[in-house]
């Protein structure tokens, strides 16, 4: 188990993965570096965006729910199934990024990158050095795919408006009559973004930055929990090697079961010992881990449920546009959703196979 000084960089952070996990939390300011022991004026300034981060999104908020409560009733169907999406995506974004404010949030963190990550472990055995690197891989495999998923993300939800408003004709040098300039994110501006090529490029400059923050805060707190599950399991697969590979009494010996030898017994006790703290240890982390996420989680899968439910709702009109609008919508939903239920039930599964092989080693020994 390693400790650490202020000043001084965990070893974990050698890990490609786990830079990139950090690096990509600062630049939303909602990585816990302070609680790490990081002073710095970094830090310092980090958390200030953090801070100013929230009162940005929470006025945007305001502004898109001000333009559909003004133009909800020239709104198209269509196009209020999108209104819809970004205000629930927006207020999910509000959820995640207020847990840097949550000691249990900041505690899990810390636990995890000073103590439970099995880089820390691997002195315990040969399985557990191997199983570690296994576990990495997965991860690293894992920030991959997450990081494709936030560019491609983010590329589409601005580039397809940029294309349709192409396909219309909006920058032609007049432009069209009754067609307006689309946004990925509509607002309630001072200025006309919608006929105004410079009030358009304003915003679509703009929204960059929310669909940035956004995607980024659904995706990489996801990887950060698939990264915690991980471990987690890596960490049952090495106790379940140790109870698996426990000196069981000898057979044939209805007498005397065990060995009297005093060196015998001090092994038994040490390996028992070795363990019961693995197993604690491991327990005590769920613990921390579903305080830390608990709300997360539930919030989580409400915004899928809902968010599902309006996706196949805007898809029940069978109109081409919105079959490939909310389709495509629809599927990614579905995706992360597959995504975080497999993570969850793989954890499940190992959770009841060690803790079954753990209480019948003690009964063994009682």
């Amino acid at each position: 188990m390693e400790t650490t000084i202020q000043g001084s960089e965990p070893k974990i952070f050698s890990l490609t993965y786990m830079r990139q996990l950090r690096f990509i939390l600062e630049t939303i300011g909602q990585w816990p570096n302070r609680t790490l022991g990081d002073y710095s004026r970094r830090a310092i300034l980090l958390s200030i965006y953090h801070k100013l981060l929230i009162c940005t999104f929470c006025f945007t908020e305001v502004l898109a729910f001000l333009y559909m409560k003004k133009h909800r009733a020239t709104i198209r169907f269509i196009d209020m199934g999108q209104i819809y999406t970004n205000l629930f995506l927006t207020g999910l974004f509000l959820q995640r990024a207020a847990l840097p404010f949550q000691k249990n949030y900041k505690e899990c963190v810390k636990k995890f990158v000073l103590e439970f990550h099995l880089m820390h472990h691997e002195h315990i055995s040969e399985f557990a050095a191997k199983e570690s690197r296994k576990v990495n891989k997965i991860c690293m495999i894992a920030t991959k795919v997450i990081f494709l998923q936030l560019v491609c993300g983010m590329l589409a939800y601005n580039l397809s408006p940029l294309f349709r408003n192409y396909y219309e004709g909006m920058f032609a040098s007049e432009l069209p009559e009754n067609k307006s300039f689309v946004h990925s994110v509509d607002y309630l501006l001072p200025f006309d973004a919608y006929r105004s090529f410079t009030g358009y490029l304003v915003v679509f400059t703009w929204n960059w930055f929310p669909t940035y923050n956004i995607p980024t805060a659904m995706g990489i707190y996801d990887l950060l929990v698939f990264v915690m599950v991980f471990h987690m399991v890596g960490h049952m697969n090495i106790l379940y090697n140790s109870l698996k590979e426990f000196p069981r009494p000898k057979e044939g010996q209805s007498e005397d079961p065990l060995p009297s030898t005093r060196a015998y017994n001090e092994e038994i006790f040490g390996l028992l010992k070795n363990v019961i703290q693995h197993y604690q240890m491991i327990k005590e982390f769920m613990g921390d881990m579903t305080a830390a996420f608990d709300l997360t989680l539930c919030c989580y899968l409400a915004f899928h449920q809902v968010m599902c439910c309006l996706m196949l709702l805007e898809c029940s009109t069978l109109e081409p546009e919105a079959l490939v609008k909310y389709g495509m919508l629809a599927a990614v939903i579905f995706q992360q959703l597959i995504q975080t239920s497999v993570a969850f039930e793989l954890i499940k599964s190992k959770i009841i196979r060690t803790s079954f092989s753990y209480y019948l080693m003690l009964a063994t020994f009682d």
